[in-house]
């Protein structure tokens, strides 16, 4: 997968997603929170296919040469691979997902305990997003 698009993707996602539910919480309007959502959730899977898929696997960094017999180089373990700097965005957005859940339901069920848990998920995404961004500073 292109690099590029390991850090661009889930911006989107997450401008995308605050800025509906935002909308829907100011308008009131229920079906464009529970998209908020929804788009935190398919955040939450691209994450998840992204962390199983071996994009921060060590061997896409390291020969099997060196990684049987332990060979680091200064240079390696000085600097952090990029893709290895948004592996904690990625866990984030993991559990982004698995918040979004019960803030939909919630939602759905007119429960007033969904506004504090979009304003939680809203957070760890932002957590996510900056994590983001401090990687991309530091090329």
């Amino acid at each position: 997968m292109n690099e590029t698009l390991l850090y661009t993707l889930p911006q989107w996602f997450i401008f995308a997603a605050i800025f509906v539910i935002v909308y829907g919480w100011i308008e009131d309007k229920k079906p464009f929170r529970i998209i908020g959502a929804l788009i935190l959730l398919f955040l939450g899977i691209f994450s998840v296919i992204i962390i199983m898929g071996d994009y921060f696997s060590a061997s896409e960094y390291l020969t099997p040469e060196e990684i049987l017999r332990e060979e680091l180089d200064d240079e390696i373990i000085n600097e952090i691979p990029f893709e290895a700097r948004l592996y904690p965005a990625y866990v984030s957005f993991v559990v982004v997902a698995i918040l979004a859940l019960p803030a939909a339901f919630f939602d759905l069920r007119n429960k007033k305990i969904y506004k504090w848990l979009y304003v939680i998920t809203g957070l760890v995404a932002l957590f996510g997003f900056f994590t983001i961004v401090g990687a991309i500073n530091t090329l």
